[in-house]
């Protein structure tokens, strides 16, 4: 069950290939510069143990003022001894004229303290290029079957994206995602890490505007410190962001929105949408706990589509349910199609080649948590072109 549950990210790993080739188009060659413009902060922990240092001060300090009344009696022998401590003073002057000669060194450390990337912390919002991004944070998983190499650990790095520009833009884990280590090494997307994550990625095309949440899994050797996770926005242009994750795992409640963000339009159940070369019903809706053997992990459900597909073109097309259909939450967070979901719901997905006028029924599987709100079934009726339908299925 666990591996046909990843079954949609292999079959994305090629899509994103595709997709990476949209995303640098008139941004080749730029230098994209990141700023910081606010952070997500987790709530704030008590701090009676800071307020109660002070109360401590007061008692040295009484002590510290009876102590001066000591001092006026040596006060008589040490104007005795000036008078001996100047016949030693001409040796001393020789000594610092020497001193001096290493100062010079000390000026090489802040040479290589600027050359430095400028880097970020988990919470930080960042603007760069037509891109908004927050770490929310990251940790280690653990799979039944999807295991790391000895001596290593999966890693997941929780991240949401807005697309800030006014065209849609795509985004590819596999090429503009990455991490490092304290010793530089780079590690990039792991298919077997990816596979043990429970959610999606952050990967395909964005609408104008549009958010998407998902982590992304790596590699790394269990000793591994200092982890920082890179996001490149342009491929072929110049400008990064590092963001150091910190040495324990950390996770943060995403933000409500972040700079640029625009819902998107969202159709409804029995909307007749016309986008590309189909037509899009979505017929109905519903949760289903799974069969006797075909269950959603604990905390989850299956979601059921039911959705109609015409080809309007003059010639037959293709229909892919796992490369053009999905869900997203509110949160952004993204789902891919589950077939054991499907299954479960004793469905068939409306897959395969569609001649020309002819309609296709069917139902698409997924897998997401029992308490999921604001769910939108997106359909691309493009895999490499740009242009998505959204219908709300609340």
């Amino acid at each position: 069950m666990g591996f046909m549950r990843r079954v949609n990210g292999f079959a994305l790993a090629g899509l994103m290939v595709a997709l990476a080739v949209l995303l640098v188009g008139a941004e080749c060659g730029e230098q994209a510069e990141a700023t910081k413009v606010g952070e997500v902060t987790q709530a704030p922990e008590a701090t009676e143990a800071a307020t109660e240092a002070p109360t401590a001060a007061p008692a040295e300090t009484k002590e510290a003022a009876e102590a001066p009344t000591a001092t006026p009696a040596p006060t008589q022998e040490a104007t005795e001894a000036p008078a001996e401590a100047p016949t030693a003073t001409p040796e001393p002057t020789q000594e610092p004229t020497e001193a001096p000669t290493p100062t010079p060194e000390p000026t090489e450390a802040p040479t290589e303290a600027a050359s430095e990337p400028e880097s970020y912390k988990v919470g930080d919002i960042i603007e760069i290029s037509d891109f908004a991004l927050v770490a929310l944070g990251w940790e280690t998983v653990t799979h039944d079957l999807f295991q790391p190499l000895e001596g290593n650990q999966f890693v997941a790095v929780e991240l949401v994206l807005v697309n800030q520009d006014d065209s849609p833009a795509a985004v590819s884990t596999l090429l503009q995602m990455s991490l490092k280590d304290s010793t530089d090494q780079q590690y990039t997307l792991d298919i077997g890490a990816q596979s043990a994550v429970t959610e999606g990625s952050p990967d395909g095309e964005l609408a104008a505007g549009e958010k998407i949440r998902g982590k992304i899994g790596f590699q790394v050797p269990e000793d591994a410190s200092g982890l920082v996770f890179v996001f490149e926005p342009n491929l072929l242009g110049t400008g990064k962001v590092f963001i150091e994750l910190g040495d324990s795992p950390i996770s943060l409640d995403p933000p409500a929105e972040l700079p640029g963000e625009i819902a998107p339009e969202a159709f409804a159940l029995g909307d007749i949408v016309e986008i590309g070369d189909f037509t899009l019903v979505v017929n109905s809706v519903e949760s289903s706990a799974g069969s006797d053997f075909l269950k959603p992990a604990e905390g989850n459900e299956f979601v059921i589509v039911d959705v109609t597909l015409e080809n309007t073109r003059d010639e037959s097309v293709a229909v892919s349910s796992l490369l053009q259909m999905s869900l997203k939450d509110e949160t952004g967070l993204y789902f891919a199609v589950n077939l054991l979901a499907a299954t479960a719901g004793g469905g068939t997905t409306p897959d395969g080649e569609l001649a020309a006028g002819e309609s296709l029924r069917g139902q698409v599987g997924f897998e997401v948590p029992s308490d999921a709100e604001g769910l939108l079934f997106v359909f691309d009726p493009n895999i490499v072109g740009t242009g998505r339908a959204f219908v709300a299925l609340d």
